[in-house]
């Protein structure tokens, strides 16, 4: 077992090693901590780079989260600046450290990115996250599990990753299954985001405002004695109404096009639609990585019920092993660099997706050290 100790420790040594790797030069600190009364506000601060997740970001947000778990009240979750709560793990880096093979920076970003989701769920204070603006991968996936999500008319919530040839990780198979219908099917197999109040239509959210107000809302939670205050605050400035979910005219095709178990029975369904939403969806999936598009979905199918960290368990895995073939550098370099360049799959088409091919991104890799993390986490609701 992995004492609480150990863990802290750990992370000390592991900022250091990682720092060498992300270090420009900057003063500015990873995460901005603000306590007031008995109350914390945790700013993750890379507005420049829209509040996007590092190695270290993610090991120095691991402390900050179990220490203060220990001292406050409750805690406010949010991203610096007015653009992103925080858009996902920074491209720049995974693909300099999987170009350079730079196994230890991938490793350590996988594992802090899975562990961070599993201890908000377990947390022993209400978390309150404001995703005002991009709330993409790994930023859905800190939001996911906060007792209370805040959406305003900027949110934009996603897991993009088929759209850079990589999969949905940090417990998406786990909130993508507990969406309306097939709408985490569609989601995760087309990248696309859905905004504003339809985060809160789609569940995703718990309560919506208008962004004007997001400062007075945190201004009035820092001084919230409990949890019936913070209900109040919520009640007090959040919208009672607003527009019907925008893909609520469309969620019967959603609905009746995912619904195929592989994804020729996807594609065929959209050709057979026929409609203009079904065509411009099958045209921007063929424009995917075949072996991505059905790792997505087999991923998915496999964690339809599984627990959250069995689910972070395999997307853990998924996550290192995705590294190890070449369609994820291929996509993060076309979205990256050659944004006008056409990808170069391999293998090109769907038909040439071996089930060795599939079964190979599933296959054990830093999984049981995640789950050790995920145990010690458990185990220390119990002292």
């Amino acid at each position: 077992m992995f004492s609480q100790v150990f863990c802290s420790r750990l992370a000390v040594r592991l900022v250091r090693k990682i720092n060498i790797y992300e270090r420009k030069f900057s003063s500015e600190p990873l995460i901005l901590v603000k306590e007031v009364n008995n109350n914390s506000v945790v700013t993750l601060n890379r507005p420049k780079a829209l509040n996007s997740l590092t190695a270290a970001l993610n090991i120095e947000l691991y402390k900050v989260l179990k220490k203060l778990e220990q001292r406050r009240s409750l805690l406010i979750l949010k991203g610096a600046g007015d653009r992103a709560f925080c858009s996902g793990g920074d491209l720049l880096k995974i693909k300099e450290a999987a170009e350079t093979k730079n196994i230890h920076y991938l490793n350590e970003m996988t594992l802090y990115s899975h562990l961070n989701p599993y201890v908000i769920l377990k947390y022993k204070i209400p978390v309150i996250v404001l995703m005002n603006g991009f709330t993409f991968g790994g930023g859905a996936g800190l939001a996911i599990f906060c007792k209370y999500r805040i959406a305003t008319e900027k949110t934009k919530f996603a897991m993009p990753e088929a759209k850079i040839a990589f999969h949905p990780n940090v417990a998406g198979t786990f909130f993508l299954n507990r969406a309306p219908g097939r709408l985490g099917y569609y989601m995760a197999l087309t990248g696309n985001s859905i905004n504003g109040s339809d985060v809160l239509r789609a569940g995703f959210a718990t309560h919506f405002c208008l962004s004007s107000k997001i400062d007075k809302i945190e201004n009035e939670l820092l001084n919230c004695s409990d949890e019936i205050d913070v209900k109040n605050v919520l009640e007090n400035n959040c919208e009672k109404s607003f527009p019907e979910f925008s893909l609520g005219s469309t969620m019967d095709k959603i609905n009746e096009c995912f619904s195929g178990d592989t994804v020729e029975d996807i594609f065929y369904k959209l050709e057979q639609d026929g409609s203009t939403w079904a065509k411009e969806t099958l045209e921007m999936m063929r424009k995917y990585s075949p072996s991505c598009l059905k790792v997505i979905l087999r991923q998915l199918q496999i964690g339809k019920n599984m627990s959250v960290a069995d689910c972070l368990v395999m997307e853990s895995n998924l996550t290192v092993n995705f590294h190890n073939f070449p369609d994820a550098i291929e996509g993060t370099r076309v979205v990256l660099v050659d944004r006008q360049d056409t990808p170069q799959w391999n293998p090109s088409q769907l038909s040439d997706v071996t089930e060795e091919l599939i079964q190979g991104h599933f296959k054990p890799a830093i999984g049981e050290k995640l789950r050790k993390f995920l145990n010690e986490t458990d185990n220390s609701l119990e002292r």
